[in-house]
């Protein structure tokens, strides 16, 4: 036994133990690959779930950036950004402030349509003009 070196913890080097090892280190690293990939792969979809809006608590479309925009459900990146670029384009051309009086009025950008406004509306509020001029609040 003086001429075999032993392991740290006494085990004689046994070739069956050894590939068992290694065969559970290669599982185990392409198993959390797996997962880091899955967590990035949903980060990267941006469809709103990891932000989601708390309740009470409601986005103005109208002043919101594209980061708050996303916490709507169905919301990701790409519509975010296309809702922003919508209202400041029309903030740019008519001199509106509000572009958006209601949820109906974002079915005008591309990509949101009926199921992803009745998704979002229970999320969003708007401010309207009264006849004085200034802003009142509406969910």
């Amino acid at each position: 036994m003086a001429d075999r070196p032993l392991h740290r913890f006494g085990a004689e080097d046994d070739p069956a133990r050894r590939t068992a090892q290694s065969l559970s280190f290669i599982v185990g690293t392409c198993l959390c690959l797996a997962l880091a990939l899955g967590f990035a792969a949903e980060a990267l979809r941006g469809d709103g779930v990891g932000g989601a809006v708390y309740d009470g608590e409601r986005i103005n479309p109208n002043d919101a950036p594209p980061a708050s925009l996303m916490r709507l459900p169905g919301v990701g990146l790409s519509r975010a950004r296309a809702i922003a670029a919508y209202r400041d384009e029309s903030n740019e051309q008519a001199g509106r402030r509000r572009v958006f009086a209601g949820a109906n009025d974002l079915r005008r950008i591309k990509g949101i349509g009926p199921g992803i406004v009745e998704d979002i509306q229970p999320w969003l509020q708007f401010d309207r003009s009264s006849s004085d001029g200034t802003a009142t609040l509406v969910k």
